[in-house]
């Protein structure tokens, strides 16, 4: 049997390797063993810090975490899932560290893409510098947002999948598209696969109307339904994470509140929509998906020697001018804050515009439709027509929030549209002379934006934010005429950008440059436009040694001082940090604080309506010169703190924390009971109450209660006798049954707990925690948590991850045969 020609694979050897070279040459501290100072992560190491020891510890899933808000699951912190075998397939697919490989897999992925549309591999390798090299990309890499690098990075393997499907072979592509879609799941950030399956959607209605036009309806059938069931068997590949999540999801904030005292805003089963959309993009700030520093850029960005705030700085005599102007309010757009513009590039949108007036039929017209949509929808609050539509008709979509999140569709269509366009000129499947009529109204539209902002940045705005104000008035002076600066040169840079662009092409056109040497020059013209806007996000500055990042994660004078309790489980507030937006007090002890965007509902109402309103109140107190005394008094008195069992409270990293001696404990028992009709009158009632005397029971869990009646015991006691996350046990002795109340949170998928090792119910009470009937005498309680969403899923991911696996060894296999049949015939 003859070599397989290896020639043929020199292109994309030569694609990926250059792929690695561009990534590596970008991140050069990766050779010095550095890492990305990652905000997110380093908040997500502090949440997970106790299922992580656990684990290592006893080689066990904890699945559960009282790291923060009283105790959540682990499902969207750290778990390691069992059952894919493609997980180890997947783990291969990021070579080196990252985020080095998060940029390898976006190149590769959306190289992938352009191949499946039959875009010769320079044109490919241009459109995935495009794809690869958008500004948000850095942005989430930087702050740590890994999950939703990675999804973002393999929404362009998925489509190429569903493309080869329809324009190929049906049978490898849904292989494919199974494999693809099992990683991109894998990813595990489900707003960005939704997106991908909007992406999906279009580019399926673009299919169907082609197999109409056609008459080729019953293949289009018979693809869409090998896609299908690909596509399922991908998401069962991952039903040990999915099936968790959406277990868990109803029960959080993406589930939406059961109250009903504050529903102004709020979705039916999902997110408020005040909160979901408070990163909506700004009308105004579409301009930055072309010029990066419209508004500004970033919330904290830096200014040049040039600027009017260096100048005042020196003349005032500042002598640390040069600092002060490395970390200045520039953005002066509508959102809260911003770790910078949806850059898109100059060239990419310049070739984006050029495809909407070059190229007809459907492949323009789904893209074009899609982009459309995606850019109204992340306008969010700021177009609540169109918002309010999807939020209350369009299934899961007000599970998520952050609109401007899905302008990461633009990254894929809009480089895809553009190349895709190079692609059809360069093979001459568009006349000369419409090509170059093409050009002069791409160049006059997107050049000309360019051109108004450089002649009359104005029109922008007063460059003025209303955080402003705030500010010194020499301050307030001088930014807007820095911020008119900034958006004066980015505008006239993309002018530039867009300039060579159009002339490349022109040159391509008329001749006057080979296609070889055009496709040189717009790698190196992406690389320019996108290299440099990204630097201003994610460059060597943002990288430390591993030592430098631990470091934050050493305790504090305060954490020591709390650690010498040898109690087995307490809580803590923090008040010396953002107390529900910050977990690294969850790296050492167990929280009522922490930060998640998908905490449990119910603990976010006890957030809303008493814990945030006391930490404001005694925050006033403070201010008003009230004693520490006095202080410790308002917090140790506050019933909602005692029953959470908050034992320490942290007002100053370096001083002695407020220890509470009026805390309740693990678990008490009450001398009576009351029951509710609605989730408004429990939490109504759980103010008007001492918890350690009364609880307050919701009436769905009456069949358990049976109107019993307490002889309450005073010589009763209960007591917590071993701790894990996920394995509670408890001592009881009394003289008649008692209802016991645990200072733990009630999660009603997967906590089972037994007398004696007899399963026994439990149920909800005071809104948030457990509670159940304790027999007469002495008794051991367990409590256990095994959600057999976990367990059982893990099964069903095996069998549907096997089953790809053997679909893709088999089209390995049937391959070779047919090569060797062929090669041995070519022999005869």
């Amino acid at each position: 049997m003859k070599n397989i020609p290896l020639k043929k694979l020199y292109p994309y050897i030569g694609a990926f390797l250059l792929f690695v070279v561009i990534a590596y040459v970008y991140f050069p501290p990766l050779f010095e063993g550095k890492i990305v100072h990652q905000s997110d992560i380093s908040s997500w190491r502090g949440a997970a810090n106790e299922a992580i020891e656990f684990r290592e510890k006893t080689g066990q899933e904890p699945l559960w975490t009282n790291s923060m808000f009283g105790g959540m699951p682990t499902t969207m912190i750290s778990t390691i899932y069992k059952g894919n075998y493609l997980q180890q397939l997947y783990n291969n697919l990021f070579w080196g560290p990252r985020p080095a490989s998060y940029l390898i897999l976006a190149f590769v992925s959306f190289y992938l893409l352009m191949l499946s549309l039959g875009v010769r591999s320079w044109v490919a390798i241009a459109g995935a510098l495009a794809f690869g090299f958008c500004s948000y990309n850095f942005q989430i890499m930087q702050v740590g947002h890994n999950a939703k690098m990675v999804a973002i990075a393999f929404m362009p393997m998925v489509l190429a999948s569903v493309i080869f499907a329809f324009s190929r072979n049906r049978w490898l592509g849904a292989v494919f598209l199974g494999i693809s879609l099992a990683f991109e799941i894998m990813a595990n950030h489900p707003q960005i696969t939704f997106y991908l399956a909007m992406v999906i959607l279009f580019y399926g209605g673009a299919q169907l109307y082609l197999a109409i036009k056609n008459k080729t309806l019953p293949s289009f059938i018979k693809t869409g339904v090998l896609l299908l069931v690909a596509a399922g068997l991908a998401a069962g590949a991952n039903v040990n994470h999915l099936w968790p999540t959406w277990e868990y999801t109803k029960y959080t904030m993406r589930g939406g509140s059961e109250l009903t005292l504050n529903q102004q805003n709020q979705t039916e089963n999902g997110l408020d929509k005040e909160y979901a959309t408070a990163w909506s993009y700004g009308i105004e700030e579409t301009f930055n998906l072309l010029i990066p520093n419209f508004n500004g850029g970033a919330s904290a960005g830096e200014l040049g020697k040039n600027s009017e705030t260096y100048k005042f700085l020196k003349q005032a005599g500042a002598q640390q001018a040069d600092q002060i102007i490395k970390q200045l309010p520039l953005y002066w757009g509508p959102q809260s804050f911003t770790a910078g513009p949806m850059y898109m590039g100059a060239v990419a949108i310049f070739l984006f515009v050029l495809g909407l007036v070059l190229i007809k039929g459907p492949m323009k017209w789904w893209i074009a439709s899609l982009s459309l949509l995606v850019l109204l929808l992340g306008w969010g609050r700021h177009f609540m027509v169109l918002s309010n539509l999807f939020y209350d008709y369009v299934p899961l979509y007000n599970k998520f929030r952050v609109p401007s999140m899905i302008l990461v569709v633009l990254q894929l269509t809009i480089p895809l549209l553009g190349f895709y366009t190079v692609w059809k000129i360069v093979k001459g499947d568009v006349e000369r002379e419409i090509v170059l009529k093409g050009l002069k109204i791409s160049l006059l539209i997107v050049g000309g934006i360019c051109a108004l902002f450089v002649l009359l940045p104005g029109l922008a705005g007063s460059f003025s934010a209303t955080a402003d104000s705030n500010y010194p008035d020499w301050l307030q002076q001088c930014l807007p005429q820095d911020r008119k600066a900034l958006l004066r040169s980015d505008a006239l840079r993309s002018l530039v950008f867009v300039v060579l662009t159009a002339g490349c092409i022109w040159g391509i056109v008329r001749g006057k440059l080979k296609m070889e040497r055009l496709l040189i020059v717009l790698c190196v013209l992406l690389a320019l436009d996108m290299w440099t806007v990204d630097k201003r996000y994610l460059n060597n500055g943002h990288f430390v040694t591993q030592r430098e990042f631990n470091n934050q994660f050493q305790a504090r004078p305060v954490d020591k001082i709390i650690l010498e309790d040898e109690s087995l489980d307490y809580r803590v507030l923090d008040l010396s940090v953002n107390t529900f937006n910050d977990s690294h007090s969850s790296y050492f002890h167990k929280t009522i604080g922490g930060y998640s965007a998908a905490k449990l509902q119910r603990y976010q109402d006890l957030i809303d309506y008493f814990i945030a309103p006391k930490i404001d109140a005694v925050i006033q107190e403070a201010k008003q010169g009230a004693t520490y005394s006095s202080l410790t008094q308002s917090l140790s008195t506050d019933p909602i703190l005692n029953m959470l069992n908050t034992k320490y409270i942290i007002v100053d990293a370096n001083s002695n924390p407020i220890e509470n001696r009026s805390a309740y404990g693990n678990a008490w028992f009450v001398k009576d009971y009351e029951l509710v009709n609605t989730a408004d009158e429990e939490i109504i009632k759980l103010a008007q109450i001492e918890p350690s005397e009364m609880a307050v029971i919701a009436k769905e869990f009456a069949p358990i209660v049976q109107d019993r009646g307490i002889n309450f015991d005073d010589s009763a006691t209960i007591q917590l006798i071993s701790y894990a996350p996920n394995k509670l046990e408890y001592r009881t002795r009394a003289k008649d049954e008692q209802l016991a109340v645990f200072s733990e949170i009630y999660y009603p998928k997967g906590w089972h707990v037994y007398v004696d090792g007899q399963e026994v119910e439990h149920f909800r009470t005071d809104y948030v925690l457990r509670a159940m009937f304790v027999p007469a005498g002495e008794h051991v309680i367990t409590f256990e948590f095994r959600p057999d969403s976990y367990f059982v899923g893990s099964k069903i991911s095996a069998a549907s991850s096997g089953l790809l696996l053997f679909a893709l060894f088999g089209f390995i296999m049937i391959y070779i045969i047919r090569y060797y049949r062929k090669d041995t015939i070519a022999g005869a």
